[in-house]
């Protein structure tokens, strides 16, 4: 058995966390994939994962990428009206759902 790290939504991460893992790659987008420059004269060494910041209106976002295994990680930290309301671990659950054959007459 191994213990793996709490879910984002049970509001015990604190600071950065990855809200999304892609292989779409801003980085090779924009022809500056390290792996792209590998083998290019005068680049070699010169192009590297460095992180970048998306910025969509008021939110900003660090770019991580792991160029080995060819993935980007957008992290982000969770917003603070999120971190005020309870986990959905401790919100009460409601009446039960019903399932029918058939939609009942109202």
């Amino acid at each position: 058995m191994e213990v793996i790290a709490p879910a984002y939504e049970a509001h015990q991460e604190e600071g950065e966390v990855s809200l999304m893992i892609t292989k779409h790659c801003l980085r090779f987008s924009y022809n500056l994939c390290p792996k792209q420059a590998k083998g290019v004269k005068g680049v070699m060494g010169q192009v590297r994962a460095d992180p970048m910041v998306l910025k969509s209106g008021d939110e900003t976002y660090t770019l991580k990428f792991e160029c080995r295994s060819c993935e980007m990680h957008v992290m982000g930290k969770m917003k603070k009206h999120v971190l005020k309301s309870a986990p959905p671990s401790e919100i009460p659950a409601t009446a039960p759902i019903t399932f029918f054959k058939q939609r009942p007459v109202s």
